[in-house]
């Protein structure tokens, strides 16, 4: 995993508590913590600092990664600004992430392997597809939801009950509007 992805989930961690409690879920996962943002680093290493997070807070893995997710959407969008002002709104910046944003991160970052997701127009608004052998439904899940937040809309992401293959998760997702 490229490690400007650890380096938002540190943004996070901090912005939520602080830069000791990152400290501490580092010390508590078992790993160095000196990540790049262009450096590679194992997948495990990440599962190990959520895994540290869910322990110290009671909180359930998937639901640390909900959040995560969402709060680091902005984050990560806020390292290619452009792209977020061409979409204009959560529903195309989603849509988008396959044929504008991945390709600008693998730009960015050459050995990156992002998820693909596959979009299919539904009634309520989109079944959303998310394929990575990763298997980080929760997270995308999250960084759905944390688009609604990057354009001030409500975006509601469920799981759905279909069946999918094994790298694979299947979200139904709606668009509300503005925000609170």
């Amino acid at each position: 995993m490229k490690g400007v992805v650890f380096n938002v989930v540190e943004e996070v961690v901090t912005e939520l508590y602080d830069a000791e409690t990152w400290d501490d879920l580092l010390a508590a996962a078992g790993v160095d913590g000196a990540y790049t943002a262009l450096g590679n680093y194992g997948d495990d290493e990440l599962l190990e600092i959520v895994n540290a997070a869910a322990t110290a807070t009671g909180l359930a893995p998937d639901d640390l990664w909900r959040t995560v997710g969402r709060l680091a959407l902005p984050k990560l969008a806020a390292r290619l600004p452009e792209l977020v002002a061409e979409a204009g709104d959560a529903r195309s910046f989603l849509m988008a992430v396959n044929d504008i944003i991945h390709p600008e991160v693998r730009a960015l970052y050459p050995e990156s392997v992002p998820p693909v997701f596959e979009f299919e127009v539904s009634p309520a608004g989109l079944l959303v597809r998310y394929r990575s052998t990763r298997r980080l439904d929760a997270l995308a899940q999250g960084l759905m939801i944390g688009c609604g937040d990057l354009f001030d809309e409500v975006v509601r992401v469920e799981p759905t009950d279909r069946p999918t293959a094994p790298d694979e998760a299947l979200f139904s997702v709606r668009f509300e509007g503005s925000g609170p």
